[in-house]
């Protein structure tokens, strides 16, 4: 585990329960994993290790791209209109999904039935940052329980509204998520400090607007 954190020229402010500077643009660098398929198994090998989450005027932009990228997918969340639009790239054919708030809370922030998170008074350090602990706990079926992991030292403002983990007050630096029946388990392993231009939270691509069922069978049948 290792952090860079570059501030020179970007912005920041300061946490004041702990003095420390908080970023408000840059990134966060995910390593991957795929908890429900052996670490040898073939499949994984295609999957994405990585993921990529920037940060700018609490727009956000997640970008996950194969080892061969032949397959990259680019979700932008736009806090202020409350609106998400969901790319996918497969070789060099575009499809995206453009969803408002009523959308995204049915099809992307809905919590699944029976999950409960649990805070707790634990922490635990990743990336450099001190992390709230809370359990994640499901009713009917307890093998899906996890530990998730949050800070509040960076300045995302309502990071996770577009997720089921919306009730969570900070940015995600360890959780399990589950999308198209599978689950990937993230962890913070880098955070840095750095500007964009605000194109990159915009799509300039041109694409094929799809809907949810064909978003929802482009990664199944991927």
């Amino acid at each position: 585990m290792w952090v860079l954190i570059i501030s020179t020229g970007c912005q920041s402010n300061s946490d004041q329960s702990t003095g420390k500077k908080r970023i408000t643009e840059g990134k966060i660098v995910y390593t991957l994993t795929y908890p429900q398929f052996k670490e040898d198994n073939i499949f994984t090998s295609m999957f994405p290790s990585e993921m990529t989450f920037r940060f700018k005027d609490n727009n956000t932009r997640n970008e996950l791209t194969t080892s061969m990228a032949v397959f990259s997918t680019l979700l932008l969340a736009n806090n202020k209109e409350k609106k998400v639009t969901h790319l996918v790239k497969i070789a060099n054919k575009y499809s995206g999904l453009e969803m408002d708030s009523v959308e995204i809370m049915e099809e992307y922030g809905k919590k699944p039935d029976g999950m409960t998170i649990t805070p707790t008074d634990s922490t635990k350090m990743i990336a450099g940052y001190e992390c709230k602990h809370a359990f994640v706990t499901f009713v009917e079926d307890s093998t899906k329980n996890f530990s998730l992991f949050y800070t509040t030292e960076i300045g995302v403002e309502e990071p996770n509204w577009c997720t089921p983990f919306h009730e969570v007050k900070g940015v995600l630096m360890e959780a399990t998520v589950n999308k198209f029946n599978i689950d990937m388990h993230m962890i913070a392993k880098e955070v840095v400090a750095e500007e964009y231009p605000d194109e990159d939270f915009v799509i300039t691509q041109q694409y094929q607007p799809i809907s949810v069922q064909e978003m929802a069978d482009i990664f199944q049948s991927f």
